[in-house]
């Protein structure tokens, strides 16, 4: 579901979006908006075949990081993310991710709201990226994690 709101006017993002992400994603954001800095939110990062998902989560480890980035003009391009997402007001349900705003503790110490892309479906068969940086090093990583608890 596509939400035409565009307050806030920043976006959190923690995967292929990224500018480290060498994608032709990661080159789509710097000329539509302006790089805030990196920070974290509460949430559950998971691997899900060449792009990450990020799910609810609260808990000491329950953090994702990315970059926040202030949208020049978010009514325009955030249509065009919510269609990239597969979100998009043309895009049939069920959705792999919803656009909500979070809170991002930015690296500077200040807090900012942000739309970020939530994943929605079941994490069950998922493997976790346990240092919540996609981009950051490799880290041991558990399947099945939900909900602040390791599954058997």
């Amino acid at each position: 579901m596509s939400q035409i709101v565009s307050d806030p006017p920043h976006l959190f993002v923690y995967g292929t979006l990224r500018r480290g992400a060498r994608s032709a994603w990661s080159r789509f954001l710097p000329p539509v908006s302006t790089f805030v800095g990196m920070g974290r939110t509460r949430g559950v990062l998971f691997q899900l075949g060449g792009y990450p998902g990020m799910t609810p989560g609260s808990g000491e480890e329950a953090w994702v990081r990315g970059e926040v980035c202030l949208l020049h003009n978010p009514r325009s391009v955030l249509p065009v993310l919510d269609d990239y997402e597969g979100c998009g007001t043309r895009d049939p349900p069920p959705h792999e991710y919803r656009r909500q705003v979070v809170d991002v503790l930015l690296d500077d110490g200040r807090t900012v709201q942000a739309w970020a892309y939530i994943y929605l479906l079941d994490t069950a068969d998922k493997t976790r990226i346990v240092s919540g940086d996609y981009l950051g090093p490799a880290r041991p990583s558990s399947k099945g994690y939900r909900g602040g608890r390791r599954l058997a």
